[in-house]
């Protein structure tokens, strides 16, 4: 009998990991009912692509998994309200990822789990962004913070989140550090994972200072008490085209490619809207879709496929999000950035 290929031996090993096995099966029912929403076969666009994606990285997760070269079920303070946690008396390797969420999308997660097997993370931690009056397009902070939570909590241990974002205006480049201030006894490399339309000094488009300046400036400020002894900060930028530029900078800065489909929220929103085709909505994990469904929250001109909605929402969840919130502007340095 000849000897299994590399590829077969992941596969071989990705299938028999029982936390992995549990996550891919909790995946798959994701694109299955949602192809049965739209009435599309599973193997057509993009369910097809979604799922390949998912099989291979979810396999080669099991086997850095299963060798050691990570570890999920490390966890790390992402709230004031965490219990304190001891220091696990080893380095963490932590993707901090920052998205809108707006509504949350099959790429977020695969973007998460790329970044996980390419660098060898332990973990990734979504920070689902807080509400801006200068984005009217967003929808409630904590609506986007709990459909999310419902669609990460399919992916523990490998995926964790973060509600550091809500009630105030702190973008990403400060939230990571205000995550770190959160573990001062562990031991983090922090690697921020972003869209490669930041990698710049200043946003072209804004005049304002963009990851690589806004990174750099909150190490050198040591800003929420930076400690660098303990905590380092990468970059991980996802391509989008071409790079025109390649920015000096003492940051370790790596890029991951980006998905193999077209998916953004803004195509998810417009088919809600009625304005591009429903099969858009195959982008979005089935969970997402049904809440968004049974909340109306993004289409005037949407009807819903679903014959029976699962209401999947309770009473006291829809009273909680209905909520009105004081939001204020980011506290670190005092500085508000766009």
């Amino acid at each position: 009998m000849e000897s299994l290929s590399i590829a077969e031996k992941t596969q071989v090993e990705g299938h028999h990991h029982p936390v992995i096995k549990e996550i891919r099966a909790r995946a798959y029912q994701e694109v299955i009912n949602m192809a049965m929403v739209l009435n599309k076969p599973v193997t057509g666009y993009p369910f097809s692509e979604i799922v390949l994606s998912l099989t291979q990285l979810l396999d080669q997760t099991a086997v850095l998994w299963s060798k050691g070269e990570i570890d999920p079920f490390a966890e790390i303070r992402t709230s004031r309200d965490d219990a304190e946690k001891l220091s696990m008396g080893k380095t963490l390797r932590i993707g901090i990822y920052p998205v809108a969420a707006n509504p949350l999308h099959w790429a977020h997660v695969l973007i998460g789990l790329s970044a996980l097997v390419k660098f060898r993370l332990d973990k990734i931690i979504y920070v689902i962004s807080g509400s801006d009056p200068r984005k009217p397009e967003l929808i409630s902070a904590e609506i986007r913070y709990l459909i999310g939570k419902k669609v990460f909590d399919m992916f523990a241990p490998l995926f964790g989140y973060s509600p550091i974002a809500l009630g105030d205006y702190c973008d990403g480049e400060i939230n990571i550090f205000k995550i770190l201030a959160l573990n001062p006894q562990q031991k983090i490399d922090a690697f921020y994972i972003v869209g490669a339309d930041h990698y710049h000094r200043i946003n072209p488009v804004t005049g304002n200072p963009d990851t690589i300046q806004k990174l750099e400036n909150n190490i050198t400020r040591k800003t929420h008490s930076f400690n660098a002894a303990l905590h380092s900060v990468s970059a991980i930028f996802i391509e989008r085209g071409s790079r025109e530029q390649v920015i000096e900078t003492d940051l370790n800065v790596s890029f991951i490619p980006e998905i193999s489909f077209t998916a953004s929220s803004t195509m998810i929103r417009e088919a809600f809207q009625g304005i591009r085709s429903l099969d858009t909505l195959a982008l979005l994990p089935f969970t997402a879709y049904r809440y968004a469904d049974e909340l109306g929250i993004y289409g005037a001109g949407y009807e819903s496929t679903m014959n029976n909605k699962n209401h999947c929402l309770q009473g006291n969840e829809k009273l909680q999000m209905s909520r009105e919130n004081n939001w204020t502007a980011c506290p670190a340095e005092g500085l508000l950035y766009a």
